[in-house]
């Protein structure tokens, strides 16, 4: 746990006022990398590095990376959708924890 979390913050690192990176947890081990810039090739390179960054360092921690989905430009409506699919997500979680 502790490797993830430093993983996690290594990309998060790269994350600057004028690119906020974002990293959401969906379900563990699953992660979103996210960044809202007008500059959309930017937004998709930031994206990119911290992705790097993060394999990088679970590497060095003997663990293993794998990328579900390529960085990609998303829609308002993308967005939202992805969203409530984390949300949906945290609330199955929670009732899971409490049993």
């Amino acid at each position: 746990i502790d490797a993830v979390k430093d993983a996690l913050r290594a990309g998060l690192q790269l994350a600057t006022e004028e690119v906020p990176l974002k990293i959401n947890l969906i379900a563990p081990p699953i992660y979103v990398i996210s960044v809202t810039l007008f500059a959309e090739e930017k937004g998709v390179e930031a994206v990119r590095a911290a992705m790097d960054a993060i394999k990088t360092s679970i590497e060095l921690s003997k663990g293993t990376f794998n990328v579900k989905l390529e960085p990609k430009v998303v829609t308002e409506r993308e967005d939202q959708k992805l969203q409530e699919e984390m949300e949906q997500r945290e609330r199955d979680n929670a009732r899971k924890g409490r049993r």
